[in-house]
């Protein structure tokens, strides 16, 4: 009885260490899909200047910021923030989005890899 109580004590002293070694810290890093309208979007009304924003360490060095920019929705401007994205292919350059000016309103330019 004595010997299977030591053994059962010594067994769940080694779990107990084994567990405690396994334990690590992850970094999840999540990529952000940014969806394009599929239709060509005209506002009469300028967009507002773009934002200022803090752009921190790149999570890869095949990670490339992507800027924020102004979506027109439900009928006013909301700011979508800047996120790192990974490159598409190593020569891939990011244009950014953009609103033009035209005749008929301001129209929305989607970013895209080139």
């Amino acid at each position: 009885m004595k010997r299977q109580m030591i053994k059962s004590a010594v067994l769940g002293l080694l779990a107990g260490l084994l567990m405690t070694g396994c334990y690590h810290q992850r970094v999840v890093v999540r990529e952000r899909t940014v969806v394009t309208p599929s239709a060509e979007v005209i506002v009469t009304e300028a967009p507002p200047p773009p934002r200022r924003e803090v752009i921190g360490i790149a999570p890869t060095a095949s990670h490339v910021w992507v800027e924020g920019y102004w979506v027109y929705k439900n009928g006013r401007y909301v700011w979508i923030p800047g996120h790192w994205e990974v490159r598409a292919s190593e020569r891939a350059v990011w244009v950014p989005g953009h609103w033009d000016h035209t005749l008929r309103g301001w129209v929305w330019r989607p970013g895209h890899w080139d």
